[in-house]
This record gives C-alpha cells, sequence and structure tokens, in this order.
C-alpha cells in the first residue's frame, strides 16, 4: 500500500506566503498535487504545520499536523511514519509546481520495495533527491531512530542507507520555487 504525502508544512519565509497555496495550475499547489497523486496512492494526505492545521476548515483532505519541534521536511515524513507506519509514503513537496506524471510513473516503474527509498538523483545528478520519492515502511524506523540522535537532514539519510536513485525523466521537473524571484522566472519561461 502506498500512501501519498504532499509536504506543505515548511514555514515559507522566502516566499512571504503558503506556496501550497500558489496557483500554477488553476488551482491551488496543493490540490493540484492532490489530483496528481490520487490515481498512485490509497489516500494522499497534506503534511501541515500546526498554524496550517488551525486554519485549514474547507477541506475534506486528510492532514497529518507535525509531530516535532522540526523545520525541517523530516518532520512531515516522520510525522507520516507516525500516522502510519506499515505504509510506504509517496512524498511529494509543494513547491516543486513541475511534476507530473512522468516522474511519478518513473518512481512507481522503478520502485525498490526491498530498498528504504526510491528517489531521484538532485538536479545537479550526485546526491538524492528527498522532497520527490517513495520511502518504504522500513525507512520509517530508521528516520525515527536518526532524528533522536540528532539527525535532521532527509538527504543525509538517504545518502547513508541502502536506497535505490533512479535519473528523473525531465530534471526540469525538480524545479523548487521558493521565494517570489524562482517564481517569477518560472512565469517567464511559461
Amino acid at each position: 500500500m502506498i500512501n501519498g504525502l504532499i509536504l506543505t508544512g515548511g514555514r515559507s519565509t522566502r516566499m512571504g506566503q503558503d506556496k501550497s497555496l500558489l496557483d500554477y495550475h488553476g488551482k491551488p499547489q496543493r490540490e493540484h498535487l492532490t489530483e496528481l497523486l490520487i490515481p498512485y496512492c490509497k489516500t494522499v494526505y497534506w503534511s501541515v504545520n500546526a498554524e496550517q492545521a488551525r486554519e485549514i476548515h474547507d477541506t475534506q483532505q486528510p492532514l497529518i499536523v507535525d509531530l516535532y519541534d522540526l523545520t525541517s521536511p523530516l518532520n512531515g515524513i516522520l510525522s507520516a511514519f507516525q500516522t502510519d507506519p506499515w505504509a510506504a509514503w509517496l512524498v511529494v513537496a509543494c513547491d516543486m509546481p513541475l511534476v507530473t506524471r512522468l516522474s511519478l510513473d518513473a518512481l512507481l516503474a522503478n520502485r525498490a520495495p526491498n530498498k528504504m527509498a526510491t528517489v531521484f538523483y538532485d538536479s545537479d545528478g550526485h546526491s538524492p533527491e528527498p522532497l520527490l520519492g517513495i520511502y518504504e515502511p522500513a525507512f520509517g524506523l530508521i528516520l525515527h531512530q536518526a532524528f533522536t540522535e540528532g539527525a535532521v537532514s532527509p538527504r543525509q539519510l538517504l545518502m547513508q542507507n541502502d536506497v535505490q536513485i533512479i535519473t528523473i525523466p525531465d530534471r526540469r521537473e525538480l524545479t523548487n520555487v521558493n521565494d517570489p524571484e524562482a517564481r517569477a522566472a518560472l512565469k517567464q519561461r511559461g
């Protein structure tokens, strides 16, 4: 079983507004990604911080509220494994507006359930990209143990464990939009 997890719980300090609410596809990004993940997942969750959870009233979307005092995407992933430790989690960050079915199909086609995770090489092609991938149930225990020992970087944890790393079909899909300048540049590219 695979659940979807859309990471929306960041503070969005550089963007100046909630990145999950930005409109790149005619609707808020978190809704666009939800529709994108539904065909692949049993349930799709929004990973949110406590403030977002208080503000979201008009949705039937299942939420996973960050459980840890941690400003890292690791918070959302750890919290997801607390919610359902037996599921694999298909994780997508809300600030990746160019993700399409092409990438998701590649992840599923190359999924290695016997490894801790299946992820792409990052945009530089050297390190694992932690914000678009499938995390297997066995990785939940490793994440929790590493966190109790002070680890906060999902990329470092992927580099230290047995994971499947593949090349993304279109590297542009890893574009990360974190500030108004990057958003303006993306709009200019059309």
